[in-house]
């Protein structure tokens, strides 16, 4: 059987270009276009080679300049179907042709015979069509050798057609072109091409004021600013117009991403609103848009757990979710007997993977994953494809489920249309509670899902068989771990919380003799009918109710707020309410008015006041005193003034003047006297 290789071949054999320079009954002489040294090869082993794509047949024209680089096999070429259809009839044409008059390379007949040749054969081939011309039919042959006998060297080269790109234009309008993209188009404010085009005209008629009539450079058009813009790098381009991030994201190909072999391995968390508005239970008024909090399982796509609130993404929502997501979801049945199928997403997670947002940077969730021995991971900023199976579940949420029920806002504007969003708004947050678990259980998980082929539940129940979930040894541990952590003191009233307080005898020993103390407090936001206080000395959880205890039990954070605060509103619309602001606001004014007199006296004025204060203290003290002196020595009646003169007084007394007490009341000066 004669070898199927040849001498003078050109293989290429593991990325390594050899040359057949012998082939004999034991084997294939091979020579190294890297290291010019000989090796020989059984023919069965390069047979084996040719089979796994390891061994290429090629060429001369194939050899790269550099063989000492280790280079890929070349990548298969364009296939002749790939081409248009007339294309493809040319090409077999002419390969028609050179069957015929050259077989095996060589003419069949004499140059001098070949014009008629061609026209019998045109005849019979392409009746009707042009003969071609001898020059013609050798420049096939010569193609078609040089390629090794490949077809698709026959197809007409009609994509070379056309105008080609000038490259007379002139030097100076090249640079003044180049200048206007540097300075116009690549920089941050991302200026239009139109405003790139505008400023290279008024740089081109600028300087042809310089030059003569027959030297004016010409205007260009949008299509030379496109070609030149063409020739640059268009991650250079992006880069210099919007940023790095926005280059890489338009430019970059996205792979599957992480790939997971069993449930809970990796799972994806995330906040979103829902496109739906939903109403109040009693007052039937529109409450607004929820948010959801949810958890996505990546290997099996199944809904792990979630929650929805309506205030904005925080770490409380995080943590309830988590929770959720932990613990067997056994109330389904019991709570919504509607549901037909279970859901049995539970146990503890591997790796959380979620954005940077603050609620997922938070230290209590980040203490939390550390407890329970879950690796919380962040992506990258603004990189949402490295968690796209929680994004895209949020996208089929919306648009498979709240879309379709009343009251939605749908995800755009301009989708809504003239749809009433608040008067068609019927369902309260209980009823699209039930309405949500009933679509994740009974369709969600029970839907092909093309991205795994297969059911999510399916998909859930198929690793669950091999790879159980793993539970936290204590569920009470969840309630500690994952609840809020807040900083109280405890004095001999308890603890205060959310205007609740909690007592317990235990606490005595926390505190001690002081008169009050710092605490660690943990929180469950469902349910405050208890709370747990850190105890320093034993390094454990000490469970405190609430003083109470009826009114707090399974109370939500979220219901305590609002009672509260209808409490003040109703205690706002009482008439006491309107009579005690009416007090404070005399008692306000009173006190204004009294201290607005006091201050609007100089303080000329002010001494004035004193001193006439203090001569009235005088002279009643001194009349009084006059008169037991008086009393006493029986002098000789006086003759009466009309006004009393302490000045006066004072400068005929002979007896020693004592200073008078300004402070002293009124009845000790009677009984003190000023004589000795």
């Amino acid at each position: 059987m004669p070898s199927l290789f040849s001498p003078d071949q050109i293989l290429l054999v593991a990325s390594d270009y050899c040359r057949v320079v012998e082939v004999n009954a034991s084997g294939v002489m091979l020579r190294s276009a890297k290291h010019g040294n000989l090796r020989e090869e059984s023919e069965a082993a390069l047979l084996d080679l040719y089979t796994k794509g390891e061994l290429v047949f090629t060429n001369l024209e194939a050899l790269p300049e550099q063989v000492s680089e280790q280079l890929n096999p070349p990548r298969p070429g364009r296939s002749l179907d790939d081409y248009a259809e007339p294309l493809r009839k040319e090409a077999y044409l002419r390969w028609k042709y050179l069957s015929e008059l050259a077989p095996g390379g060589v003419p069949a007949c004499p140059k001098a015979q070949l014009p008629e040749r061609l026209k019998c054969l045109t005849e019979k081939l392409n009746p009707g069509g042009r003969v071609p011309s001898v020059q013609s039919f050798y420049r096939w042959r010569c193609r078609y050798r040089a390629s090794g006998e490949d077809i698709r060297s026959l197809v007409p080269r009609t994509a070379l057609r056309g105008q080609q790109p000038k490259s007379d234009y002139p030097e100076r309008l090249i640079e003044i072109i180049n200048e206007g993209i540097q300075r116009v188009y690549l920089n941050r404010q991302a200026e239009t091409k139109v405003a790139l085009r505008d400023w290279i005209h008024a740089e081109i008629k600028r300087e042809n004021l310089k030059r003569a009539k027959e030297e004016a450079l010409p205007l260009v058009t949008m299509k030379v600013i496109q070609r030149i813009l063409d020739q640059r790098d268009q991650y250079v381009i992006l880069k210099r117009r919007y940023g790095d991030r926005i280059a890489r994201q338009r430019l970059a190909m996205f792979s599957r991403g992480p790939q997971c072999d069993r449930v809970l391995q990796r799972v994806e968390v995330d906040n979103s609103p829902l496109d739906i508005v939903v109403i109040d239970e009693i007052t039937r008024l529109v409450l607004g848009r929820p948010w959801i909090t949810a958890m996505v399982d990546r290997y099996s796509r199944m809904l792990v757990g979630f929650h929805i609130s309506f205030r904005k993404p925080s770490v409380e929502s995080v943590l309830r979710c988590l929770r959720h997501a932990l613990l067997p979801k056994t109330y389904v049945r019991e709570k919504f007997p509607a549901i037909k199928q279970e859901w049995p997403c539970f146990g503890r997670i591997e790796q959380l993977v979620c954005d940077n947002g603050l609620e997922f940077h938070a230290l209590d969730l980040e203490t939390a994953c550390a407890d329970l021995g879950i690796h919380l991971i962040y992506c990258e900023p603004r990189a949402p494809f490295l968690k796209g199976v929680i994004e895209r579940f949020l996208k089929t949420l919306n648009y498979s489920l709240t879309h379709s029920l009343p009251g939605t806002t749908f995800a755009k504007y301009d989708k809504r249309g003239d749809y009433k969003t608040e008067a068609n708004a019927v369902l309260t947050l209980a009823e699209f509670n039930e309405v949500l678990h009933r679509w994740i259980v009974d369709i969600y998980a029970q839907e092909f899902h093309r991205g795994i082929d297969c059911a999510p539940l399916t998909r859930w129940q198929e690793s669950v068989q091999e790879h159980p979930p793993a539970l936290v040894p204590d569920p009470n541990q969840l309630r500690v771990y994952l609840s809020c952590v807040e900083t109280r003191q405890l004095d001999k009233d308890g603890i205060q919380l959310k205007n609740l307080n909690y007592s317990s005898p235990e606490l005595e020993s926390i505190r001690g003799t002081r008169k009050s103390v710092e605490v660690t407090c943990r929180y469950d936001p469902n349910d405050l009918g208890t709370i747990h206080v850190l105890d320093s000395c034993s390094d454990e959880y000490i469970e405190v109710p609430c003083t109470q205890f009826e009114y707090a039990s399974g109370l939500r954070v979220e219901q305590h707020e609002l009672i509260n605060k209808r409490a003040r509103m109703n205690y706002a619309s009482m008439p006491l309410r309107d009579a005690l602001l009416v007090a404070k606001q005399d008692l306000r004014e009173f006190t204004e008015a009294l201290l607005a007199g006091r201050l609007s006296k100089t303080k000329k004025q002010r001494r004035e006041k004193d001193r006439e204060v203090l001569q009235n203290h005088a002279d009643n003290t001194l009349h009084t005193s006059c008169s037991s002196v008086q009393n006493k020595a029986k002098p000789a009646k006086a003759p009466e003034k009309d006004a009393f003169d302490i000045d006066d007084w004072l400068g005929d007394m002979s007896a020693p003047i004592y200073s008078v007490n300004q402070h002293a009341s009124h009845d000790a000066n009677n009984d003190k006297g000023i004589a000795r």
